[in-house]
């Protein structure tokens, strides 16, 4: 039985369902990544117990806490909007939380807590005078401190600048790994997901369209949708590339070269007579745009080609043929 087990669960509103299940083992870092509207943020606020499902279960550690108030459920919270308190200073908002009775025990907690996010010599500060990515992680620090058996961070650095988001989603997966702790983390961040999650669920029209890790999503999607999602590429009917098939023939930038005819392509499907239409600089070669009867056509190429009517070579073995 897997740490957080969510079965068959559903919420239904006037233009929205949720309809899913997922599984989450124990000391995993699980992001829940998707468009707008695809319920991300409801899926956690119904594990948290701020909503309750029309039907479902959810077993954490294997007790059934679907109908549980929020506070006996042992689940912390860390929001977009830190929502700390501003009459106490910084030792006193990440003790609020505390199980621990003993005085010294909290001031030894609070200290060790503070140096786990960077923020030694921080507890007498005002809150008041933090930066949002300090603000940020006097709020990670706090849900930490009342021992939650997992912790749902739901965009937590959605609202910081992009160097900022960097620096954190490392700081948070550190805390992850130093203390062992569950987390599921929403995010609307592709990027950001890949760096930090061990697996990653892919939410669309309110259900799990994909579930694994980031290399298995990008490299194997199992839909278009999920293919797009994770990244730039390809698809092209396969119809025309070979009349008796169905479905889309889908490849990654990476795996599709411009060929000269010299090289050995017996592991590549060539796509002859492409037209460049663009040429952008990426630091370690070009990313190009082009023209195949009609179809628009992402490769790499490591110079800057000088024709501009060229053949485009795909890697068999890298690419996918999607159904849907």
């Amino acid at each position: 039985m897997s740490f957080l087990e969510i079965t068959d669960l559903k919420k239904k509103y006037r233009d929205f369902s949720l309809s899913l299940s997922l599984e989450v083992e124990e000391g995993e870092f699980v992001s829940l990544i998707g468009p707008s509207g695809s319920g991300k943020s409801t899926l956690l606020s119904i594990i948290a117990g701020i909503l309750s499902p029309d039907s479902g279960k959810i077993l954490l550690s294997g007790e059934d806490i679907t109908k549980k108030r929020i506070q006996d459920r042992g689940i912390g919270m860390v929001f977009q909007d830190m929502a700390l308190f501003p009459s106490m200073n910084v030792r006193k908002n990440i003790q609020v939380g505390m199980k621990e009775k003993d005085r010294k025990k909290r001031e030894e907690l609070a200290d060790r807590l503070l140096e786990l996010i960077g923020l030694s010599g921080y507890g007498q500060r005002s809150v008041s005078s933090l930066s949002g990515g300090e603000a940020q992680r006097v709020a990670l620090a706090r849900s930490i401190a009342a021992e939650p058996r997992i912790l749902l961070l739901d965009e937590p650095l959605s609202s910081l600048d992009a160097p900022l988001r960097k620096h954190l989603r490392a700081a948070i997966r550190s805390i992850h790994d130093s203390l062992g702790i569950t987390m599921l983390y929403v995010t609307h961040d592709r990027e950001e997901a890949f760096a930090v999650s061990d697996r990653i669920a892919i939410m669309h029209g309110g259900s799990v369209e994909a579930y694994g890790t980031a290399e298995e999503l990008y490299r194997k999607p199992s839909s278009m949708f999920t293919a797009f999602f994770t990244g730039e590429g390809t698809a092209i009917p396969l119809a025309a590339i070979s009349e008796k098939e169905e479905g889309m023939f889908f490849f990654r930038p990476e795996n599709a070269i411009i060929t000269d005819g010299c090289q050995s392509l017996e592991h590549y499907i060539v796509l002859e007579n492409a037209e460049i239409v663009s040429a952008e600089f990426t630091g370690d070669g070009y990313t190009l745009g082009l023209d195949w009867n009609g179809y628009q056509i992402l490769a790499r190429s490591a110079e800057k080609p000088r024709k501009k009517d060229v053949s485009v070579a795909i890697l068999k073995e890298k690419a996918e043929i999607l159904r849907s």
